[in-house]
């Protein structure tokens, strides 16, 4: 799901401290995953997003920015566009090239480290499960960081997203806007918004069952309505709101809950 994998890209933007160690970026495995209906044929292109949706304003006089390497792009899946997430304005894209992520790994590495980019060690590097490496590389002038996922598909061609994070416009995220209620003890909250959708992720130390029994409780409260046929899709008019559930390290449950539609207020 789309605000789900943007979520994912945001893992490894915030800035970190310089370092002189040599990174280690962490080997895609070959997993397979099917990429979303609906995209667009593009050939060879720069995978560089859109300038006019950039997040970034970088100060004056601080030379020229990173620009993402050219790439043989088979497919665009998405294009360019906009989200916050935790208050950090970031640009998304998200592309199918003609290359393995194996060989796409030291790419970036080298492009990162000769557009100027401090490029954290592979200990700094966290890393996504189902077979995708991740890379991140930092401004840290202009504060802004350039993170890259890479997701090996059938037939040797690679899923790639590429995301831009502002953190000089960073604000304080609010709870304001939450799509529901957040269950007593969850933590390590993610909220990133797009044009079309809001997405809240979260920890929280309960089984499967207890998190189903609490949104059915809360969501009904307000207005929900468990879509016929449905476990998992509440709507009620305009909206839709979609609960994924996935167990998580030391017996925690991680929940992301993904809204469509006009959100009502309180």
């Amino acid at each position: 799901m789309r605000s789900a994998l943007a979520v994912l890209c945001l893992l490894g933007t915030a800035p970190v401290a310089a370092s002189d160690a040599t990174p280690k970026p962490a080997a895609a495995s070959p997993e397979s995953k099917r990429v979303g209906k609906g995209a667009s044929k593009s050939g060879t292109a720069t995978a560089k997003p859109d300038a006019s949706k950039s997040a970034a304003s970088p100060p004056a006089d601080t030379g020229p920015r990173f620009a993402w390497p050219s790439l043989r792009v088979l497919e665009q899946v998405d294009a360019s566009e906009v989200l916050d997430a935790n208050g950090v304005p970031v640009v998304l894209r998200a592309v199918v090239v003609k290359d393995s992520a194996q060989d796409l790994v030291q790419r970036f590495a080298d492009a990162f480290r000769a557009g100027g980019l401090h490029v954290p060690p592979g200990s700094e590097q966290p890393q996504l499960a189902s077979g995708a490496a991740m890379l991140t590389g930092v401004d840290m002038v202009r504060g802004l960081t350039y993170t890259v996922i890479l997701q090996p598909q059938e037939g040797g061609v690679t899923l790639v997203y590429l995301g831009e994070a502002n953190h000089a416009l960073a604000r304080e995220p609010s709870a304001a806007g939450d799509v529901a209620t957040l269950p007593p003890g969850a933590h390590g909250v993610m909220r990133v918004s797009d044009e079309s959708s809001r997405t809240l992720s979260f920890l929280v130390p309960m089984s499967e069952a207890e998190v189903r029994t609490f949104y059915a409780q809360v969501l009904v409260r307000d207005g929900w309505r468990l879509a016929d046929g449905e476990t998992s899709l509440y709507t009620r008019p305009g909206e839709e709101l979609r609960i994924i559930l996935a167990p998580a390290e030391k017996g925690l449950r991680s929940v992301v809950l993904v809204h469509r539609g006009r959100l009502r207020g309180p």
